[in-house]
């Protein structure tokens, strides 16, 4: 009889609906969720849309850093080339462009004298500069050896020569969730290293 009576309780305690502290717990969950969900959706579109609407020709965080990283490769590709002496190296590091850094420059290819596409990639209308980068170079301290002892070492001699790295940063105005710095090492001159 207690077991019938106890049977009955339960089936009628299971069909009566949710208790105040499961719905509380369940009000609790949903908020939590809709909050982690808010703040990601916040977070997240800070990286795909354009908020900084001083610059010219900025595309937001995403497809700047994409060009970049390709202007980075084209300007790192000519630099890394053995038809560029050392000499040649050590004036881009050390040139002083207006208020900017040591080796600095927002047009590179004009201020250091290169042959590299002001536009560098084709069909696109973006330069770093416009998108307020500007494009250092910097070593590392592996330091370069001369071009002679990179081509003795070659033939076998036994000289302690070897190629320098360098680092080429793009550096915005103003390091903020709209502008991140990037940076591409590589190493000078190709051949040797």
């Amino acid at each position: 009889m207690v077991k019938s009576a106890k049977r009955i309780y339960l089936k009628n305690l299971s069909e009566a609906g949710m208790s105040l502290v499961e719905v509380m717990i369940s009000i609790t969950l949903l908020t939590l969720f809709f909050t982690t969900y808010s703040g990601f959706v916040e977070i997240a579109s800070r990286f795909t849309k354009k908020e900084n609407t001083n610059l010219n020709n900025s595309n937001g965080l995403v497809i700047d850093r994409h060009y970049l990283s390709i202007t980075l490769d084209e300007y790192a590709s000519f630099l890394s080339q053995p038809g560029l002496t050392l000499a040649d190296i050590n004036n881009i590091k050390q040139k002083q462009i207006s208020n900017l850094p040591v080796g600095c420059s927002f047009s590179p290819s004009i201020d250091w004298g290169i042959p590299v596409n002001l536009k560098p990639i084709p069909g696109v209308n973006w330069q770093p500069s416009n998108a307020g980068y500007a494009i250092c170079l910097k070593s590392s301290s592996i330091a370069e050896s001369p071009l002679s002892d990179l081509v003795s070492k070659s033939k076998g001699n036994n000289i302690n020569a070897q190629p320098g790295l360098y680092f080429l940063l793009a550096l915005p105005n103003e390091v903020s969730i709209n502008g991140l710095p990037m940076r591409k090492i590589f190493c000078r001159p190709y051949p040797y290293c």
